[in-house]
């Protein structure tokens, strides 16, 4: 039996320890343990900062006339169109006959250079037009509209030095893939089936035009594409083009097929500034 004027004066002490610890961990009504809920503090989430409204560059300026592309409003935009109706026929067929004669890879180019003193547009169509078997009411037609837009470009962009005039059969080898041109500028015109096909910079997806590359991607809503017509003069500007707004995005229109599988092949002049 131990005398209780021995017990040492921290019982009490531990014994109230261990009942606060007791208390602290006593069953609840539900049978488990009840533990003292202890405060979490969350980080707070940083506030999202708004962006300022961005200006949008304007797709295509239309113009009544090639003189309108040197207009200073033109600018302003990614691409200049001067509508045509187109008055000649198809000529699919002599089109189609016609692919032997463009070589290897369905398409012939001359080449000029202003500080030699060579911007002859015409002079050039005629030359790349000589090899072709072609309709002469459609090589006549290719010569004038090379020489015009020639001409028209070279006063657009008095500092290029070096353009291109090319004649190309499209068949199945296209540019189906939404993009923008790189370099200064192209105007197109297409001579039968169908006309570039570009889309307005509100309707790009730009993310997955830079990083992807997906058309189902690049544009959400099919039905924002738009189109130029067959005779159209359409100058698209690339991102090296001077001044202003450029990049323009755009492909070429779908392929198209005869009943038996046979490709359609569409006639497309192109004057470039490289």
């Amino acid at each position: 039996c131990v005398s209780m004027s021995k017990v040492s004066p921290l019982f009490p002490v531990l014994g109230s320890l261990m009942a606060l610890h007791m208390a602290r961990f006593a069953p609840s009504a539900s049978g488990y343990a009840a533990v003292r809920p202890t405060q979490v503090t969350y980080p707070t989430k940083p506030q999202k900062k708004l962006r300022m409204t961005q200006t949008l560059p304007q797709a295509i300026f239309v113009a009544s006339s090639l003189e309108d592309w040197l207009r200073p409003e033109t600018m302003n935009y990614q691409s200049l169109l001067f509508p045509r109706t187109s008055s000649w026929p198809s000529f699919q067929r002599e089109i189609d006959l016609c692919e032997g004669s463009f070589g290897p890879e369905n398409q012939v180019t001359v080449k000029l250079l202003r500080e030699a003193g060579g911007l002859n547009f015409l002079q050039a169509a005629e030359d790349l037009l000589c090899t072709v078997s072609l309709p002469k009411e459609l090589k006549d037609l290719v010569c004038s509209d090379a020489d015009r837009l020639g001409q028209t470009l070279a006063a657009l962009c008095p500092t290029q030095n070096v353009f291109a005039v090319k004649l190309e059969l499209m068949g199945e080898h296209t540019c189906p893939r939404w993009h923008r041109d790189h370099y200064c500028g192209r105007a197109i015109v297409s001579y039968n089936l169908a006309g570039t096909q570009y889309l307005a910079e509100e309707d790009v997806n730009v993310w997955e035009l830079e990083n992807c590359g997906n058309n189902d991607h690049i544009v959400e809503d099919e039905s924002k594409i738009q189109q130029v017509m067959v005779g159209d003069m359409l100058f698209i500007k690339g991102r090296s083009f001077p001044q202003g707004e450029k990049g323009l995005v755009h492909k070429s229109p779908p392929v198209e097929y005869y009943p038996d599988g046979y490709v359609k092949n569409r006639l497309v002049l192109k004057v470039d500034m490289v």
